[in-house]
């Protein structure tokens, strides 16, 4: 009989010893999160989170407030805040990284036994942002 070592696993592809973690270590760390409306959609926003949007007004480097607040959630203290439709006086604050265009969505259209076939691109204008306080 082989006898396995329980305190080592081995990764099965990579063949690499991976320590099993600590009693008080943690593997994630939760994070405060708001659920944002921007550019139309609902977007789960969490501090130093990178996200693309539909083009805002804005130079990139400047600092914008969101304050089309949906839900906040505080991990430290387990609070919930939920909006009827939005939390009154929540704001999440991000900066504008840069503007860009997003991958080419081909449009084709045809007419089947007409012979008729029209081929388009289009690239819709995006600004991403970087989310850096939620104030709740």
């Amino acid at each position: 009989a082989r006898r396995v070592d329980r305190s080592v696993r081995l990764s099965a592809t990579a063949q690499v010893a991976v320590e099993p973690l600590a009693e008080d270590a943690v593997a994630y760390e939760k994070q405060d999160y708001a659920v944002v409306e921007l550019g139309g959609s609902q977007v789960i926003v969490e501090v130093g989170g990178v996200y693309d949007t539909n083009r805002i007004d804005a130079e990139p480097g400047s600092t914008i407030k969101l304050n089309r607040v949906l839900l906040v959630k505080n991990q430290g203290s387990g609070d919930l805040q939920l909006g009827k439709p939005y939390v009154e006086s929540a704001t999440v604050e991000a900066e504008v990284v840069q503007h860009k265009k997003a991958k080419k969505v081909v449009v084709f259209k045809m007419q089947p036994k007409k012979h008729t076939r029209s081929k388009r691109g289009h690239r819709q204008h995006q600004t991403t942002i970087k989310v850096t306080k939620i104030t709740a």
